[in-house]
């Protein structure tokens, strides 16, 4: 959100700045067809009465970036300006169409049993709407037992990136490009089903395939060459309400083989801020130095409190 981007581009201005959006939610916003059924790809036909799934409803979370960093390379004293685009979206997403429908079903339940009293009624939609938000605690509490998270029971996932670095950092240097393409399925099984506990608890089985063309090598400014990898791997993952835990292993072939084996743990500590960290071995050319230790805390910014909306 624009927040969020004011204070990301105020922090890091000249260093680094990224840019995502997703064009989905910002374009003809006042569309009256924009319905969750819809966003979510889980319908029931008007006729039949009968659920149906729209496999490529993922393509609405296509997202567009774009970034540039002062960045350091091995064999160049200097940093150098690298500027990256990249697109990512959900190719095939398939949901428990039945349980996806109860739970929208429930909430909607849940919310018609808010009664506007008639004089508010008669005020026209920005009383109403007053009204709903005065009734924000009563209306979270009343969604509460449809807030659980209810991911796809199978996705497939795409993305490209480009980045380019001029040689100098001046144009008339000459410029190098580092490429890549992915694809990533995930498979989901809930493991406390019919449980009444707040949360989901997952068993995630990832699978991940991706083509790198790594032109970012130097021995000198003028020296750059490039290489070249094909990585195939997976990692398994528990969920278990705010706690992540897993382990991946992805296999490197190409100008120079290699393998990466790393655990990591994730903790939501709400929904703005989580804790993410990692240990284990990275891909790398000397077997003497390929020790990864991650630590990162992701931090999100809302541009107000979450509000029903008619």
């Amino acid at each position: 959100n624009l927040k969020a981007l004011a204070i990301h581009a105020l922090d890091n201005f000249g260093k680094s700045l990224s840019v995502e959006a997703t064009p989905y939610f910002l374009i003809n916003q006042e569309r009256k067809d924009r319905t969750y059924q819809k966003y979510i790809g889980v319908m029931q036909d008007e006729e039949t009465k009968k659920l149906k799934q729209n496999p490529f409803s993922g393509l609405n979370t296509t997202t567009i970036s774009f970034a540039y960093v002062d960045k350091e390379f091995s064999g160049l004293a200097d940093e150098r300006k690298t500027y990256s685009i990249g697109v990512r979206t959900t190719l095939l997403r398939f949901y428990n169409k039945e349980k996806v429908h109860a739970n929208t079903i429930g909430m909607a339940t849940a919310l018609s049993n808010i009664t506007v009293p008639v004089e508010v009624l008669t005020q026209g939609p920005e009383a109403i709407q007053a009204y709903y938000n005065d009734k924000q605690e009563q209306i979270n509490t009343l969604l509460e037992p449809y807030q659980k998270v209810i991911k796809p029971q199978f996705r497939l996932d795409a993305a490209i990136g480009y980045s380019t670095l001029f040689k100098e950092n001046s144009i008339s240097s000459g410029t190098v490009k580092r490429f890549g393409s992915w694809l990533t399925s995930e498979t989901s099984i809930i493991l406390n089903e019919g449980s009444d506990a707040k949360t989901n608890n997952y068993f995630n089985l990832l699978l991940t395939a991706r083509y790198i063309e790594d032109g970012f090598n130097a021995s000198t400014p003028e020296d750059f060459f490039t290489n070249y990898y094909r990585d195939f791997g997976g990692k398994l993952e528990f969920e278990f309400g705010k706690l992540g835990v897993g382990y991946e292993y992805i296999s490197r072939k190409g100008t120079i083989d290699s393998e990466r084996s790393v655990g990591n743990i994730r903790f939501t500590i709400n929904k703005d801020i989580s804790i993410t960290g990692g240990f284990g071995k990275d891909f790398s050319v000397n077997e003497d130095d390929n020790l990864v230790t991650l630590f990162g805390i992701h931090w999100g910014i809302n541009t107000g409190n979450s509000k029903v909306k008619l």
